[in-house]
């Protein structure tokens, strides 16, 4: 019986669990999942590797070291399916919502400008009547006229 143990035995066993284990966590905390990612990728690319390092030459290594493998195989999978649709979730979320949001804030600013520009306009009419109606002139006004009628 053969003893030998894959190249990535407990690699990708530890990385699949890590990465679910960041997963499950990232569900709650946003893009944290990211790194979940990439470490499923990482075991799954070292499980892949050792299993066909036993697939050449399954005589030299044990079969339970095999089997750990392949479950870290799955492990890291189901890890980098589930983050991978998780992230692309949230990066269309915060597009959308960055989007939405510059939108919104750019139809509150078009509303500010116009009622900046209709209140300067009321503004400009209000000085001018008050000019026009002010008491001082219509005084002097008065007196002037008085005066040409002496």
């Amino acid at each position: 019986m053969n003893y030998n143990k894959l190249s990535a035995d407990p690699t990708a066993l530890i990385l699949g669990i890590i990465a679910f284990v960041i997963m499950i966590l990232g569900f709650c905390c946003g893009l944290v999942v990211f790194v979940s990612l990439i470490l499923g990728v990482v075991g799954l690319v070292l499980s892949i590797k050792s299993l066909k390092e036993y697939e050449a030459n399954p005589t030299v290594y044990s079969h339970q070291s095999q089997q750990n493998v392949y479950v870290g195989k799955i492990i890291c999978l189901i890890t980098t399916i589930l983050s991978t649709i998780y992230f692309i979730i949230v990066v269309f979320a915060v597009v959308f919502y960055q989007l939405s949001l510059s939108d919104l804030f750019k139809n509150k600013i078009e509303q500010i400008r116009n009622q900046e520009i209709k209140d300067s306009i009321y503004l400009d009419e209000e000085i001018e009547e008050n000019y026009s109606n002010d008491s001082i002139y219509i005084d002097t006004t008065f007196v002037d006229s008085i005066k040409k009628e002496n």
